[in-house]
């Protein structure tokens, strides 16, 4: 079944301009394409007729201001589709008339006999005709429909795509694969932060690389992506942002648990490392630690004095990863 052009769908409303462009090159064809919309017209006010007819009488179980709406929609395309091929005559007849070039001759018995002609018509041919003109018309409302709906599909999906960004990565994804390597990132981040916070910038990376086992066991959120945490901070009342609830070691009494905390989770190495300087900087309990200037083992001191980890050996820990190899070229 073939679906109705778009020249031939009744809602074209550029069809009159490219009419209108036709007749000035080619007259002829223009004419029996004006003489096919007039029957349009006219069948379609003989539909309307019909219809009012049917409402006289009473409303119908599906009679609404929608139906109705669809109803006018389908016979202005049957009207139009019943005009182009074949149509009850008028067409015919208004092209004679104008063949005739002005000559004022008397209408013909079939012109002037158009209702009975109507009446005479082959009631199969005008139901197969009404059937295919309906069917295109379900057709075109079909198509629009579904182009509106895959317009619609795409703007939504671009818009979830900016609200949430790109599928973030998992935390595997951004592991470190050796000390060189996490030195050789994540340095000019500590530069960074160390300045902001003035301390030595190998203590702030020092820490990171205790905290994550040189960036080999970054924390992972529930579904396996990255939370960038890179410094063990958690997650309390006063985080709005995302979090990571993952097992972890504390020491209570000096004794090792098992415990399961919520941490902090970021978009970025960059954003976990500025959120550091600002976790630090917004507590009087770290006063001593960015006192230390380029102190390092001072201010690893100061940062367990402090209460930043339960782990007694804390500092020493760190102490012992400032005198690795990897920090002498520092």
């Amino acid at each position: 079944m073939n679906s109705v052009s778009s020249q031939d769908f009744f809602g074209n409303f550029s069809a009159l301009s490219d009419l209108k462009t036709k007749a000035q090159k080619d007259p002829e064809t223009a004419l029996k394409e004006v003489a096919q919309k007039f029957e349009a017209i006219f069948i379609n006010m003989l539909l309307k007729n019909m219809r009012a007819g049917n409402e006289s009488i009473g409303s119908g179980l599906f009679s609404s201001a929608q139906t109705k709406q669809y109803q006018d929609m389908m016979d202005s395309q049957m009207s139009q589709t019943l005009a182009k091929t074949g149509g009850i005559g008028i067409s015919d007849a208004l092209i004679r008339q104008y063949e005739g070039k002005g000559s004022v001759s008397a209408p013909s018995h079939d012109d002037t006999s158009l209702l009975h002609r109507v009446s005479q018509q082959d009631l199969v041919r005008v139901q197969a005709l009404a059937h295919k003109a309906s069917t295109e018309f379900v057709q075109a409302v079909q198509k629009e429909v579904a182009e509106k709906a895959s317009i619609d599909s795409a703007k939504s999906n671009l818009a979830g795509v900016a609200a949430s960004d790109v599928t973030k990565p998992s935390a595997q994804s951004v592991a470190f694969d050796s000390p060189e390597s996490f030195v050789k990132a994540l340095w000019p981040h500590a530069q960074q932060a160390a300045e902001k916070l003035g301390v030595n910038p190998k203590a702030i990376l020092a820490q990171a690389a205790l905290e994550t086992g040189w960036g080999k066991y970054p924390i992972a959120k529930e579904d396996g992506s990255a939370s960038f945490n890179l410094f063990g901070i958690k997650a309390d009342s006063r985080w709005q942002g995302d979090r990571a609830v993952v097992n972890t070691l504390e020491y209570r009494d000096g004794i090792a648990k098992r415990e399961k905390a919520a941490f902090r989770a970021y978009d970025s190495f960059s954003q976990s490392f500025n959120d550091y300087a600002d976790f630090l900087s917004a507590s009087d309990r770290y006063k001593d630690a960015l006192e230390s200037g380029d102190d390092a083992s001072n201010f690893a001191a100061s940062l367990q004095k402090g209460g930043y980890a339960t782990d007694p050996k804390y500092s020493d820990k760190i102490n012992h990863i400032l005198s690795s190899k990897w920090f002498e070229s520092l």
